[in-house]
């Protein structure tokens, strides 16, 4: 807007100068005015010349008086330019100073990726070892909890050492004792040997393990009753073995009992309080003429089979040979053993056999059986009620399960 103000002024001054500077013109012609000598014609050629420099001069001046811009393009040009080129200059290192600040950015850019890396690095690190300084605090208390626990088993170590002493010394002494012991026992032996140098010329009455007798004591907690009882089953034994030995050198015919072992059975008859089956047997092989030594042996009495109760019963496939049927046989009795033995009746020592079979009844039933080419049943049942001493005495049946009688 002030651009455009500023020409319409410079057009109407340039006008009102023309127009003065043509009406003076014509003053000058008219009047035939001369000026510094010179012809009127050249005088209105000066005036005329005069007001246009005056109109230059006035637009030139007005424009400087009114814009600076102007006024700098007219007077403060080359220092314009001067300004403008060491702009330039200051502008080209400043493009410079950025590119090397944009670098350095970059720069401390990627340093700052590789700080944050480190640092991520590091928080991961502290955190390990934090972790760890943890386990190892948590395993320096775990120490000191064990640490704390040997010492209280040191001193129980120490206080069990001290024991210990004192039974290693009783176990001195207990060694000297066995020591002699042992000479005594030695001379036991050396006089059992003599004894074995003597058995081929003395017969031997019972074998080692051999069963003498048995019989039942009664349930009782008096131990005077309890040794009557014994006394009684011993007695009956003596009974039996007096028809096989004869006096020794004291006089006395018989069974002879450990001491230790007798007191020992009186005190569990007591305790047990229940009908209880003593057995006697030979503790060692036995010649005539010597005292028959035994080891007693306790069970608690029981029925382990009423009349007439099962045994047990199988089935077995005939060819109508009695060879076959024998061994057949054998076979169940065996079975027989095993199952009895295992339900708790005794087995004798040496021979392990418990049941009892009369020859008549192997006799048919080994016939009965001979007579079938086919499968039978062979049932086992027991002969009257069965304690744990036996022996068990059995019936036999024999049936047939296929279509050929006996």
């Amino acid at each position: 807007m002030h651009g455009i103000v500023l020409i319409v002024v410079l057009v109407i001054v340039g006008g009102i100068i023309a127009f003065i500077g043509d009406r003076l013109g014509s003053k000058v012609g008219k009047r035939k005015m001369s000026l510094f000598g010179l012809r009127p014609r050249h005088t209105s050629i000066i005036v005329t010349i005069i007001t246009g420099i005056a109109i230059t001069t006035m637009t030139f001046g007005i424009l400087a008086v009114t814009s600076k811009d102007v006024r700098t393009a007219l007077f403060g040009m080359e220092k314009l330019q001067q300004r403008i080129q060491m702009t330039q200059e200051d502008l080209n290192r400043a493009d410079n100073d950025l590119n090397d600040a944009q670098q350095k950015q970059k720069q401390m850019q990627a340093n700052l990726e590789d700080t944050q890396s480190e640092l991520t690095n590091a928080k991961e690190q502290t955190k390990k070892m934090k972790d760890h300084q943890a386990k190892l605090l948590a395993d320096n208390d775990a120490l000191e909890t064990q640490n704390t626990d040997l010492s209280g088993q040191n001193v129980y170590l120490n206080e069990t050492n001290n024991q210990l002493q004192v039974y290693n010394n009783g176990l001195k002494d207990s060694n000297n004792e066995l020591k002699n012991n042992n000479s005594e026992l030695q001379a036991q032996n050396n006089d059992l040997v003599k004894r074995n140098g003597d058995l081929s010329s003395k017969r031997i009455v019972y074998q080692a393990g051999e069963l003498i007798f048995g019989g039942v004591v009664p349930a009782t907690v008096d131990r005077a009753v309890a040794q009557n009882a014994l006394a009684k089953l011993i007695d009956m034994a003596n009974t039996k073995v007096s028809g096989v030995t004869d006096s020794n050198q004291s006089g006395q015919i018989g069974i002879w009992t450990y001491p230790e072992e007798y007191e020992n059975a009186i005190n569990e008859i007591c305790r047990e309080n229940k009908d209880m089956v003593i057995r006697f047997i030979a503790a060692a092989n036995l010649v005539k003429g010597e005292p028959v030594r035994t080891n007693i042996e306790l069970y608690p009495d029981k029925v382990v089979y009423q009349n007439g109760k099962m045994i047990t019963s199988r089935e077995f496939v005939m060819d109508g040979n009695q060879g076959t049927a024998q061994k057949i046989l054998l076979e169940f009795l065996h079975d027989i053993n095993v199952i009895a033995s295992a339900n708790g009746i005794l087995p004798d020592p040496l021979r392990g056999s418990i049941g009892v079979i009369s020859m008549d009844q192997l006799y048919t039933a080994t016939e009965s059986m001979a007579r079938v080419n086919g499968s039978i049943r062979l049932t086992a049942y027991s002969n009257g009620d069965t304690d744990i001493l036996g022996p068990l005495r059995l019936i036999l049946q024999v049936d047939d399960l296929g279509n050929n009688g006996y």
